[in-house]
């Protein structure tokens, strides 16, 4: 391999993850400020003309919105675009916290309906037990 080549690689890739890090933290960004309002996925899709599932798959962080969509998140949740396109989360849930609840739901969107209706019985014994 060339030494430009490497060179192309390694900015490459970075690139790459930078990109998967900004759309991940927008992600967790829109979700916090959504649930901090009080609105629903459908709640907010309807306020920026969308479909729900743009919401959800915005929200796992699978496209980015255009700049008109933002401008609207921005009006509807009383925001800056800079606000919104910071790399920090402002929410009483954690970063961290975020992340596993993310995790669970598309580990949850996964399962057929045996299994999820399963899920459901044990975490309702979970809540009954520990709430």
């Amino acid at each position: 391999m060339k030494p430009i080549d490497w060179i192309n690689n390694v900015f490459h890739n970075n690139i790459y993850d930078m990109k998967e890090y900004i759309k991940k933290s927008l992600a967790l960004k829109i979700k916090a400020l959504r649930e901090s309002h009080g609105l629903t996925q459908e709640d907010l899709a309807a306020q920026c003309n969308v479909s729900w599932r743009t919401i959800s798959n915005l929200e796992r962080g699978l496209v980015v919105p255009d700049v008109v969509m933002l401008v609207r998140m921005s009006e509807i949740f009383n925001a800056t675009l800079d606000d919104l396109l910071s790399l920090n989360i402002d929410s009483d849930k954690s970063k961290s916290r975020l992340n596993r609840e993310q995790f669970i739901i598309e580990k949850i969107r996964t399962l057929n309906d045996k299994s999820l209706d399963f899920l459901l019985d044990e975490l309702l014994l979970i809540f009954k037990h520990f709430n």
